[in-house]
């Protein structure tokens, strides 16, 4: 379902471009529609040496900008790191990402047949097979997000994620598409609701999955509120594009097990 992510980023270009258009009306320091222009015989006073000027008000307009004058479009278009930016792409770090040297069978410790802990902190039902698949949580999928970064070429998950690759999970969350259809057969699954404008909180590749259903699914109704629990193979293969992360997880031949 790159097609979905192909199309944000287009949207992300024409943010650019909107951005870097109103960018010298917004760094002049005037008002361009409530300001006054001179009128017929008004007499202008001219400004004191040291009080104004050009190279004072560029001064003024450059510490204003330092001070938050307005954000800066790396921010504007990320976000905080780790965090839902605009248009829900992850934002390039400041910050070291970090990295994890151990292999995945070093990260998994079994507790029964059917119970396995990853890490020490994620707890999994199952034995990742299409029949029994293994049970896990959206904490699990959104821990990527510390080693990740394209920006600084960090573009490993960690080994409990890696484990993952390839096996068959069960999950559940919100799903929709990128334009209205009766029937899809790919979906977006995400951790919290998302309209693809207005509702909600965007997604970001660390809350998101691109789900390839095995059979279209009915997509009938009106800003209904679509939650549902699915089970497919799990892909975990990062997907960027000009420094930015725009996908990391794939779900194949994909069942929609709520009914």
């Amino acid at each position: 379902m790159r097609w979905f992510w192909s199309f944000i980023a287009l949207l992300v270009a024409a943010a650019i471009w909107w951005l870097l258009a109103s960018e010298p009306t917004r760094s002049s320091g005037a008002d361009p529609i409530n300001a006054a222009e001179p009128t017929m015989g008004a007499s202008v006073t001219p400004m004191p040496d040291g009080a104004g000027g050009t190279d004072g008000g560029s001064e003024d307009r450059n510490s204003a900008n330092a001070d938050g004058g307005h954000e800066p479009l790396g921010e504007l278009l990320g976000g905080a790191p780790g965090g839902n930016g605009f248009l829900g792409l992850a934002a390039p770090r400041k910050d070291p990402v970090a990295v994890d040297t151990r292999a995945p069978s070093e990260v998994v410790r079994r507790v029964d047949e059917r119970t396995i802990m990853l890490d020490e902190r994620f707890r999994i039902t199952g034995n990742g097979s299409a029949n029994d698949p293994y049970r896990i949580s959206w904490e699990l999928l959104t821990s990527a997000g510390a080693f990740i970064d394209p920006a600084q070429g960090a573009l490993r998950a960690p080994p409990w994620v890696r484990l993952l690759d390839g096996t068959y999970i069960e999950l559940s969350g919100y799903y929709s598409t990128a334009i209205r259809v009766p029937v899809a057969t790919h979906l977006l699954l995400t951790l919290n609701r998302w309209d693809g404008c207005c509702i909600g909180l965007p997604p970001t590749p660390f809350d998101a999955i691109d789900l390839s259903m095995r059979i279209p699914l009915p997509m009938a109704g009106l800003h209904a509120i679509r939650f549902g629990t699915f089970r497919g193979r799990l892909s975990v293969e990062p997907f960027e594009a000009g420094g930015f992360l725009l996908g990391l997880y794939r779900l194949e031949d994909t069942t929609f097990e709520t009914k």
